[in-house]
């Protein structure tokens, strides 16, 4: 069998390999933003930071959520972005903009990387 066959069929073979990679990578993201808008939620009790997790909705989205349902914290989005009686202080979307470009190299070397490796490998017969 040719190089050229050999990829192809690495590559579907692999398809579950690509996508298992890629929710994982989501995942590491979604933690990368999470510790540091913990960092720059305002603390008063500390409760808003405690409320801060990750949620995977499916295989390509993970939410990043603060306050909800039985944390008792009901005020996240009002913090975040302010209300008619209180100015913003978004601690979310900051995190999100200075983690992007960690965000990019981590999708990339997780994911893009990790997926070559593999079609080299199985083109060069190794499991």
């Amino acid at each position: 069998m040719n190089d050229f066959l050999k990829a192809k069929a690495a590559f579907f073979f692999g398809i579950s390999e690509i996508k298992r990679e890629t929710t994982q990578s989501l995942k590491r993201v979604a933690e990368l933003i999470l510790t540091d808008a913990k960092k720059r939620a305002p603390v008063l009790t500390g409760a808003l930071r405690a409320s801060g997790r990750t949620r995977t909705l499916n295989q390509h989205r993970v939410a990043i959520e603060f306050g909800g349902r039985g944390t008792g914290v009901d005020y996240a989005q009002a913090v975040e972005f302010g209300t008619f009686r209180t100015p913003p202080k978004p601690f979310l979307q900051p995190a999100l903009r200075a983690k992007k470009k960690e965000i990019k190299s981590t999708i990339n070397k997780q994911t893009v990387g990790r997926v070559f490796r593999n079609i080299r490998r199985r083109i060069d017969g190794r499991p």
